[in-house]
C-alpha cells in the first residue's frame, strides 16, 4: 500500500474524530440531493458525513491509488472518480453543493473556482477549508529555527505566488507546484469574480473556512 493511501487513511480517522483540532466537516445543506467533494482522497469526508442514501455524492481526486482504495469501502451512493479540480468532468449545473477540504491550496484557484461555479446549480452552496497566510509564516519560522534552507526557499515561492494571486489574479507553476495561502478578503474577491457570493462564517485556528452561494 502506497504512502498516499496511508495518508488518506489517517485523514479518514481524523474526519471521524470530532475532538481532533484539525477536524472540520462541511455543513450539508438540508435540501441538497447531489454533492461533490473536490480533492476527496479515499472519500473520507463523504463517509464521515454519514449521508442519507437518497443523496447522490461524487468525489474527485488526482490520486489514482486513493480513488481505487476508496471505491472498495464507500457506500453505493458515493462515486469516486479520477480527475483534477481545474477540469471537472461533470455537466453544467450538476450539483446543489460543492466542497473542498484543504485541496484548493494546491490548485490553480481561479480556474478551479470557475469550474465549481459552472457545475453548481443557481443558488447552490460552496464550502472550502483553506490554508491561511499565518500557517505559512509559522512554517517559515520553524524552518529557519531548524535550518531547513530548501523549505524556506519553497515557502518564499508560495508567498510570492500567493501575492501574485491576490494582486494580479494569477498563479505560477514550478515543477508541478502552484501552492498558495489565502486571506479571507483576497479569497472573497476571487469568489465574486466567478459568480459566487461569499457568506459570513467563523474561523478555525489552523484553517481558513469559506462559504459562498452561486448567484441566481
Amino acid at each position: 500500500m502506497g504512502a498516499g493511501v496511508e495518508y488518506h487513511r489517517r485523514e479518514l480517522a481524523l474526519a471521524l474524530d470530532a475532538a481532533h483540532p484539525s477536524h472540520s466537516l462541511p455543513p450539508l445543506p438540508p435540501t441538497a440531493t447531489s454533492i461533490l467533494d473536490i480533492g476527496c482522497g479515499m472519500g473520507q469526508t463523504l463517509m464521515a458525513l454519514r449521508l442519507d442514501p437518497a443523496i447522490e455524492a461524487w468525489g474527485l481526486d488526482s490520486d489514482a491509488e486513493a480513488i481505487m482504495a476508496g471505491q472498495k469501502i464507500v457506500g453505493s451512493n458515493i462515486h469516486l472518480v479520477l480527475g483534477a479540480g481545474e477540469h471537472l468532468p461533470f455537466p453544467d449545473a450538476s450539483f446543489d453543493f460543492v466542497f473542498s477540504r484543504v485541496a484548493l491550496p494546491y490548485m490553480d484557484i481561479p480556474t478551479a473556482l470557475a469550474e465549481i461555479s459552472r457545475v453548481l446549480r443557481p443558488g447552490g452552496k460552496f464550502w472550502a477549508a483553506l490554508h491561511p497566510s499565518g500557517m505559512l509564516a509559522k512554517r517559515i519560522r520553524e524552518d529557519l529555527f531548524r535550518g531547513r534552507a530548501r523549505d524556506v526557499a519553497f515557502c518564499c515561492f508560495v508567498a510570492l505566488n500567493s501575492l501574485s494571486l491576490r494582486i494580479f489574479g494569477r498563479q505560477f507553476r514550478i515543477r508541478g507546484h502552484c501552492e498558495t495561502v489565502q486571506t479571507r478578503a483576497g479569497f472573497q474577491k476571487l469568489l465574486r469574480a466567478c459568480g459566487l457570493e461569499p457568506s459570513p462564517v467563523g474561523t478555525r485556528s489552523n484553517q481558513l473556512i469559506v462559504e459562498a452561494q452561486k448567484r441566481l
